[in-house]
């Protein structure tokens, strides 16, 4: 009773430095002790505080046929020295997306998601998971059929902390091997969370061939994609969220765009590019220096012998270097592995179940208590 006392006579700024360092888990159990603490814990100022002090952690993306998708947060044990790989990760939370439908991951920013539900004309939700709240994006009227390709990104712009979702749109022209030999038409929309409530058209970068599985990685107030020129070269593709202005800057030397599986991913603070291509190894690119293509490295060479070697025609996902050298990866869309670096091998890991009949997506996410409130001009709704 006397070391409740003393707590609750602390300072406000003390006791709100205090409980910013908690976990999101135990600031939501915090949340149900009184009406002064749920009032702290839902006020912007906090919300921003806690924002700025928490880690990162594994969200897992799974649907199952015709099953709600859900989505499972797992922590981090990075100081532990185990024994088993799986042993780095404790559950968190997990939630069925019973509200709406999603079939991808186009980003996580400050704790919010942007989903996707894939088809001819897309639908795009922004949602927090820890608030339970989520906004639907007005559509585009666009019909979008193959060879036309669609890509996203999400990001935050450095001036003014805008949060927008970008679309790339171009039409294809393919020969006989499948082969882009023409792009004809390139369209570029932006959509910033909290303004007018429309998609803005701007000018997009020139004539790139987008994967329609390449997703924008965020980096140092841009967005970033693998994308290959008509010549068969690989470039990255990178946008201003500021200035809303592309430019290019060199990939790593990879094969032939027509016959490499590249993914490009934020490894740590810097822009990596993973190649799957080979039936032996994995190479892991890392480009040491932003946007200085004489510092793109070949920081990993990890050998698929004897459980993953064999034909490939799935990109690989770098997700996690941990402090002991292993490495976090996720094959397509089918299940997550690890490469050992004390061993030398890479492996399948069973954090999560995985069944035939479903997918899987796994990223890092910062979990954070920001309201989809705070973008004053949206619906917010509640799942």
């Amino acid at each position: 009773m006397e070391q409740s006392s003393h707590f609750t006579n602390l300072p406000l700024e003390i006791v709100t430095d205090i409980v910013s360092r908690l976990p999101v888990l135990h600031i939501a159990r915090l949340k149900c002790v009184c009406k002064a603490w749920l009032e702290l814990f839902e006020s912007p100022e906090f919300s921003k505080l806690h924002l700025s002090k928490s880690s990162a952690a594994l969200l897992v993306h799974q649907q199952f046929g015709g099953s709600p998708p859900s989505l499972k947060i797992f922590g981090f044990e990075n100081e532990l020295e185990v024994d088993r790989h799986e042993l780095n990760y404790v559950p968190i939370t997990d939630y069925g997306l019973t509200e709406f439908r999603s079939q991808t991951i186009v980003g996580s920013v400050d704790g919010i998601l942007c989903l996707r539900v894939i088809g001819h004309i897309d639908n795009l939700y922004i949602c927090n998971p820890f608030t339970r709240e989520y906004i639907t994006l007005p559509t585009l009227e666009s019909y979008v059929q193959f060879p036309s390709i669609v890509t996203y990104g999400f990001g935050v712009s450095t001036i003014g902390c805008q949060y927008k979702v970008v679309r790339i749109f171009h039409e294809s022209e393919l020969d006989q091997t499948g082969v882009c030999v023409r792009i004809p038409r390139s369209d570029c929309h932006v959509y910033t969370l909290g303004t007018t409530g429309t998609w803005r058209s701007i000018a997009p970068s020139p004539p790139l061939y987008y994967n329609c599985y390449s997703i924008g990685a965020f980096l140092n107030g841009n967005l970033h994609w693998l994308a290959g020129d008509l010549n068969d070269s690989y470039l990255i593709s990178c946008l201003d969220l500021d200035k809303e202005i592309f430019r290019t800057f060199s990939a790593p030397p990879l094969p032939g765009y027509t016959r490499c599986l590249g993914s490009l991913v934020v490894l740590g603070d810097c822009l990596s590019v993973c190649d799957n291509t080979s039936e032996n190894d994995i190479v892991i690119w890392i480009m040491k220096d932003y946007d200085v293509g004489k510092s793109w490295t070949k920081e990993y060479v990890i050998s698929k012998i004897p459980d993953l070697c064999g034909e490939c025609y799935e990109l690989v996902f770098p997700i996690k270097v941990f402090r002991n050298g292993d490495i976090l990866m996720i094959w397509g869309d089918f299940h997550l592995f690890y490469y050992s670096n004390k061993t030398k091998t890479a492996s399948k890991t069973d954090i999560v179940e995985m069944l035939a009949s479903g997918a899987m997506e796994a990223i890092l996410h910062v979990p954070s208590f920001v309201s989809l409130t705070c973008f004053g001009m949206e619906n917010v709704n509640s799942f």
